[in-house]
């Protein structure tokens, strides 16, 4: 069974971590032992096929398939062992509160549940939930589940590739637990916004070990490049090109202020919820992801937030602590590098 939500017991040598993206296909492998974070290999390749999760055509499998076994032979990757993630489209993040029950009594209360959320309840999902304390001495459920043809049909393509998938950990997951791994002293809650090229993960957390807040947003990247394609009348593909020259930086950033008003809105509802529900204030939002480096996007989320708003990069942390050496094309992408150091620290039970 491939399982979204775990927590972190065992410790696994070796292994790879592979988040898929709409984009791009990041891949690492290496290890983590007495804290310690180890990278032996790592790249990325563009994805051939940024709907394989959600098409289920065999033709686009086989190439993908491909792809892959010829990226991880290029570059060395023996390990057998992978992890990889689910986010965005087909992804279902659902919270609901329970009164004190037994296992067995909660199981049926999350089949209950789910089949007002989902056709055939959890039948027809790969799902793991997590418990929080909730309201009258009851407890909050966190449910993630995924559609288990897709997650077949995944897992299928990993094994195709010579892998063995053991476990799909969810986008927002993983930069929750690279943030907090890296990030050992930081205290109270936690405002992590993992900007993806279509998806956009949002977090928000008490601390380490209290209530957690994830969202998946259907807004990304690739909305911002089309509206810049749009408001200058040039192709999807030149945008970013457009985008990168210094030149044209002030006015991509009013472009990209006036593109972030539909997502703001989500973002918003949720700091609200998270405030109402655990009563604790958000002062400081470290912004990651591909998308994170888009000019103008952080500026505008915190004007428009009013809290404290940094471009979060774990690699460059990593590179600043010791612990690992990046060459320098990897240093300065290293946000979007942030989903797939987080699947590395997965660990299995």
């Amino acid at each position: 069974m491939v399982r979204p939500l775990m927590q972190n017991t065992n410790y696994m040598k070796h292994y790879l971590a592979i988040d898929v993206g709409s984009c791009y296909v990041k891949v690492i492998e290496g290890s983590e032992k007495n804290g310690r974070l180890s990278v032996s290999r790592m790249g990325h390749f563009p994805n051939p096929f940024p709907g394989l999760r959600n098409s289920l055509v065999e033709r686009e499998q086989d190439a993908f398939v491909k792809v892959l076994k010829d990226f991880l032979h290029k570059n060395g990757m023996g390990a057998k062992n992978a992890v990889s993630n689910i986010s965005g489209a087909g992804t279902i993040i659902h919270y609901f509160d329970i009164p004190q029950l037994s296992d067995e009594e909660i199981k049926s209360a999350i089949n209950l549940e789910m089949m007002q959320v989902t056709p055939g309840g959890t039948k027809n999902l790969e799902y793991d939930y997590l418990m929080f304390p909730g309201k009258n001495g009851g407890k909050t459920v966190f449910f993630v589940g995924h559609h288990k043809d897709k997650c077949e049909f995944f897992t299928n393509t990993l094994q195709r590739s010579g892998l063995k998938p053991l476990i799909m950990d969810h986008d927002a997951l993983a930069v929750f637990n690279i943030f907090n791994f890296l990030n050992r002293k930081h205290s109270g809650p936690v405002f992590l916004i993992n900007a993806g090229h279509k998806t956009t993960n949002l977090v928000l957390a008490e601390g380490k070990n209290g209530f957690v807040l994830i969202r998946d947003i259907l807004f990304g990247g690739s909305n911002m490049m089309e509206s810049i394609a749009g408001r200058k009348g040039i192709p999807r593909e030149d945008a970013e090109i457009y985008c990168c020259k210094k030149e044209n930086a002030d006015e991509v950033k009013a472009i990209i202020a006036s593109d972030l008003e539909d997502l703001l809105p989500e973002i918003t509802a949720s700091m609200e919820y998270f405030k109402t529900r655990t009563g604790k204030s958000l002062d400081n939002l470290f912004l990651t992801g591909g998308s994170a480096a888009v000019p103008g996007m952080c500026e505008s989320l915190e004007q428009n937030l009013k809290i404290k708003t940094s471009v979060w990069n774990p690699i460059e942390q990593m590179a600043e602590m010791k612990t690992s050496s990046f060459p320098e094309d990897v240093r300065n992408r290293g946000s979007s590098f942030a989903v797939v150091l987080g699947l590395l620290l997965r660990k299995i039970t």
